[in-house]
């Protein structure tokens, strides 16, 4: 009997009686199974940034300095807004967004890096244009953790609200995943 099960039978025993079979059928997806109840390894974490991730929290900072663990800091430019741009202007304009939005991506993960190594954190960095929920949900089976930025990829929303593209990407990933 696993752990679970032991702690319904002890806490429903004399409550459900012959009932038991079926608060534990009913119930067993809001429990713990012996494996998730382990707590994992985490040696590598990603963390995707774009043109909306301005910063990495302290809070942010304090619980991935928790983890033993190398940061892979990516960041991402949209294709499909590069591929909007090549259609409605001249392929000058196009290449001179492309250029500020990589200086900005560079600025930003030397910025990201500088901040992390200041908590001593081991960081690795890239850069490419590319689908921002795909390829995050791509790259995250190598990794142990993502932390994702509740504004990734989200340029529309004002509140403290999480972008549809975060969720997707959590509903998406098997890996374990951080909103910040």
């Amino acid at each position: 009997m696993g752990y679970s099960s032991s702690l319904i039978q002890r806490k429903f025993k004399d409550i459900v009686g012959r009932r038991y079979e079926s608060v534990l059928k009913e119930y067993s997806e809001f429990l713990l199974t012996e494996e998730e109840m382990l707590i994992p390894e985490v040696r590598s974490i990603l963390i995707p940034l774009d043109l909306f991730v301005h910063d990495i929290s302290d809070e942010a900072i304090d619980v991935l300095s928790t983890y033993n663990a190398t940061i892979s800091l990516a960041y991402i430019t949209d294709a499909r807004v590069i591929e909007l741009l090549e259609q409605a202007l001249d392929h000058a304009s196009t290449e001179e967004f492309r250029a500020k939005k990589e200086e900005y991506g560079r600025e930003l993960l030397e910025r990201t890096a500088a901040k992390l190594k200041g908590h001593g954190i081991t960081t690795q960095t890239r850069m490419f244009v590319g689908h921002k929920g795909d390829d995050v949900v791509r790259m995250a089976k190598n990794y142990d953790l993502v932390a994702l930025c509740r504004r990734y990829a989200d340029g529309e929303s004002t509140d403290v609200s999480i972008s549809p593209t975060v969720l997707r990407i959590c509903q998406r990933v098997a890996t374990p995943a951080l909103i910040y």
